[in-house]
């Protein structure tokens, strides 16, 4: 049986206390007295003391002893379940082993004293949940104590010892463009002079050096505290690492200048198309007011009519672009595929940009390579649109004079596809670099300073880009102000098979296949479109009746002959009743024809989604206006 030390028999005659002996550096656990045991039951020689005491090593006094003979702290320690005085003395356990003597005793407070000790060690575990480094300083005395350290970002400074040296040390390893704020706003006489004036705290953000080499984002709050005991001046010192906030804080001051950006290019938008559909408009009404003041003048009027039309494609034209755009945006924009001539199609478009091109005296020159086929399969209204935008483009940004070019040729064909490389290129007045990075963007219009050449809704080229890459495409552009642009788009087309391509062209729409006065019911509120729709319906031998709203339509049909309407055309938004209530009231009719009657959409409606929903509540086709003579009629023959 081992020999018991004359330190171990001392020991064990204090009762009072709770002993145990840890062997320095490696904290083996080498003495515990039978209080000890008492409550850790499972206690033996040998066992590593921050693993029987599950403590990390805070709040030890044998882990911050720092060259000390002795030191004691007071702390609130679950085990031992009280507010208790923990001391550490250095001793050499059995003459050879250098060893830490530590004991626990209650401390010498009142219970209501430990009550507020107990909330003030409650205030402090809940402040090291939100901060990483909290800090106990005495101003007054100059020195401070770690709190609160482990997962802080920097480990410059000890844990306890001068406030001056701990201010230098985060000095140190700031970022040079906060050192000196840092120091004047937490040096010990700046502080004391602020405390002395009234002020309770201060607060800094900062960029300070990590341990891992890196500089992060760190809050910095100092608060004076109450100090029951004496007249020093205490204060907690508090920091946390605010990297993500601050990366918050940047994406939402981008985000935020990205929705100004935006909000102010929609609010010119809404200025410059406010323009641009006054201005048809007026167009409109000034034409149609000369050609009422010269009916005995047939050239004058058809020379107003034709201006009238013209203004009217243009006025269409602006609505198109703000509906394309947000049928992009939607994701509710298909591309078609369908043969179509390629020749015929830029012959078409040259006919359309030359009137433009002629009011400015500039030359227009086309081409069309050799190598590009008669025909191709894909979606041919799109190809004019994003053509005939580039074309209107360098149009409207080249001066009286300039000269707009077109060139088409096939880089490439292999099997079923070929490419398409379009250049439209101009000499006209080029675009800044600056525009050029925002060039694609909905809205943006770079400032008009050289005329009124610049007007447009700003989307043109935002639905060009966007179609492009719907069809699977690229477009790249070339700019330098004063000497011009080019555009170059290239586009992959399908070949046409041998047995296509010998097909007959389409023959003309003949209007003179008329019907056989079959009684349509035209439900339309508006009463000018009612008589343009009335009055092709009636030159086409059918017979119309008409109803100003769904409820009237409903009571027409319901009051009429089975069998008395071959075909009901209905607007979809109107007072009292909607087309599309009108038509579920229909088809619910008790009646042999409630259910197989056509029933077609005449309505300005564009969506896809009103059109899909028209079909499934009973509807049979769905047009838009403006709707083609051509499309109403071929439509009308396939229900009657």
């Amino acid at each position: 049986m081992r020999k018991r030390s004359q330190l171990e028999r001392v020991l064990d005659s204090i009762t009072g206390a709770s002993i145990f002996v840890t062997a320095q550096g490696s904290h083996e656990i080498l003495y515990a007295n039978e209080r000890v045991k008492k409550m850790k039951h499972s206690i033996q020689p040998g066992d590593i003391c921050e693993e029987v005491w599950k403590c990390d090593c805070k709040h030890c006094p044998a882990c911050s002893m720092e060259g000390e003979e002795s030191r004691t702290i007071t702390s609130y320690d679950v085990p031992f379940g009280k507010f208790v005085d923990i001391s550490a003395v250095e001793v050499m356990w059995e003459d050879k082993i250098p060893a830490h003597v530590i004991s626990v005793c209650s401390h010498a407070i009142e219970k209501m004293d430990q009550g507020t000790e107990l909330r003030r060690m409650q205030m402090q575990v809940a402040l090291s949940q939100i901060y990483t480094m909290v800090i106990s300083v005495n101003l007054t005395k100059n020195t401070y104590f770690m709190v609160e350290y482990v997962d802080f970002d920097s480990h410059c400074a000890p844990i306890s010892g001068r406030y001056d040296d701990l201010v230098a040390a985060g000095a140190a390893s700031m970022h040079p463009d906060y050192r000196g704020d840092f120091l004047k706003k937490f040096s010990r006489d700046s502080l004391l002079e602020l405390y002395a004036s009234g002020e309770n705290s201060r607060y800094m953000a900062h960029r300070q050096m990590g341990d891992d080499g890196k500089y992060h984002w760190t809050d910095t709050h100092v608060i004076r505290v109450e100090n029951p005991y004496g007249d020093d001046v205490m204060q907690i010192s508090l920091s946390r690492n605010i990297d993500e906030r601050k990366k918050m804080e940047e994406q939402m001051k981008t985000a935020l200048e990205a929705a100004k950006r935006a909000n102010r290019a929609k609010t010119d938008f809404i200025s410059r198309m406010s323009h641009d559909i006054r201005t048809p408009i007026n167009a409109i009404m000034g034409m149609s007011n000369i050609a009422s003041t010269n009916l005995r003048n047939p050239e004058k009027v058809r020379d107003c009519l034709d201006k009238m039309g013209l203004s009217t494609r243009f006025l269409l034209s602006k609505i198109n672009d703000i509906l394309d755009m947000s049928k992009l945006e939607s994701g509710k924009l298909a591309i078609a595929e369908k043969k179509f001539q390629f020749r015929e199609l830029i012959q078409e478009l040259k006919e359309m940009i030359f009137l433009q091109t002629e009011e400015k005296n500039q030359k227009l020159e086309i081409s069309v390579d050799d190598s590009v086929a008669e025909a191709y399969l894909g979606d041919d209204l799109r190809l004019n649109q994003i053509l005939f935008n580039l074309l209107s483009n360098a149009v409207s940004y080249t001066l009286e004079g300039g000269s707009i070019s077109l060139k088409a040729e096939q880089i490439s064909g292999r099997g079923e596809e070929a490419w398409l490389r379009i250049t439209v290129a101009d000499n006209g007045i080029g675009m800044s670099e600056e525009f050029q990075k925002v060039l694609f963007e909905p809205f943006e219009q770079e400032c008009a300073t050289e005329g009124r050449v610049f007007e447009g809704s700003g989307l043109g080229l935002p639905i060009t880009r966007s179609l492009v890459q719907l069809m699977g495409g690229t477009i790249r552009f070339e700019s330098k102000r004063h000497k011009g642009t080019t555009f170059v788009v290239e586009l992959p087309f399908k070949l046409l098979k041998t047995e296509e391509k010998e097909e007959a062209p389409e023959e003309e729409y003949d209007f003179s296949q008329v019907f056989q006065g079959q009684r349509v019911l035209v439900v339309e509120d508006n009463e000018i479109n009612l008589e343009i729709v009335q009055t092709f319906l009636e030159s086409w031998n059918l017979q119309v009746d008409a109803a100003e709203n769904g409820l009237i339509a409903v009571e027409k049909f319901k009051n009429s002959q089975p069998g008395w309407y071959q075909l009901v055309l209905m607007d979809i938004r109107m007072p009292v009743m909607d087309g599309l209530t009108a038509t579920r009231e229909i088809r619910a009719l008790d009646r042999a024809d409630a259910g197989t009657v056509p029933i077609m959409a005449l309505t300005a409606n564009v969506s896809p989604g009103d059109s899909q929903h028209a079909k499934k509540i009973g509807m049979n086709e769905y047009l838009t206006k403006p709707v083609e003579m051509k499309l109403l009629h071929r439509k009308i023959k396939e229900f009657i």
